[in-house]
């Protein structure tokens, strides 16, 4: 697995910043959306870079692969009532079955860390927006604070309205489009992230606090 987190500490936001992500994220996020990150860096992270959020796609969006693999794991119990397996000998079947479960741990894990992985990360200068395509391709877009032109976000679905969690799309001032984006109205489309209202405010007081001097 590419690095991409490494330990380190942040330094502290400005007063506004300071006051948003305190009391902005109260709720529970299910561990999909940090504020302020404990001993966090990434790779390309600045010694005077403070990171001020850390989030992925909201806990919740993982139900549909999840109930997927729970489903295949029972389907080797009625292996009998399929006529072509009723065939095969005992060792065959046995076979079988360990490359079934096989594949569905294999397949558990790369959707988790997929999962785990893309991330949107938020710091005082600039947006980054890990993206991992499997487990052994990934892209990364940055963008600069002062290139940002416009923020806003979408909820879609009752799930997504009950849980808190949309999508918060970001236009620049160079919009770049890369391989990973032939989906998405932005390279900076934080999807089904939890509490997308108030990270679009955090990006836009980050956005504001770009374009005075700083006090």
């Amino acid at each position: 697995m590419p690095e991409v987190f490494k330990a380190g500490s942040v330094k502290g936001e400005s007063a506004e910043i300071k006051k948003l992500l305190g009391e902005s994220f109260s709720g529970s996020s299910f561990g999909s959306c940090i504020p302020r990150p404990h001993r966090f860096r990434f790779e390309s992270q600045q010694d005077d870079e403070t990171v001020l959020l850390l989030g992925r796609r909201h806990l919740v969006t993982n139900l549909g692969w999840i109930a997927m693999l729970c489903f295949a794991f029972v389907i080797p119990f009625v292996w009998g009532e399929f006529p072509f397996l009723k065939a095969l000998d005992g060792n065959t079947l046995v076979s079988i079955t360990m490359l079934w479960y096989m594949g569905l741990i294999f397949f558990g894990m790369q959707s988790f860390l997929t999962w785990f992985y893309n991330v949107y990360i938020i710091t005082n200068e600039r947006l980054v927006d890990v993206d991992f395509i499997g487990l052994l391709s990934k892209t990364v877009n940055v963008a600069q604070i002062s290139m940002i032109q416009d923020v806003n976000y979408t909820q879609k679905g009752i799930l997504a309205s009950f849980f808190n969690y949309g999508d918060v799309i970001v236009q620049t001032a160079s919009e770049q489009r890369t391989p990973d984006t032939h989906t998405e109205t932005s390279a900076f489309t934080f999807e089904a992230v939890a509490f997308p209202d108030k990270v679009a405010s955090v990006i836009s007081q980050l956005t504001e606090e770009a374009e005075k001097p700083w006090r």
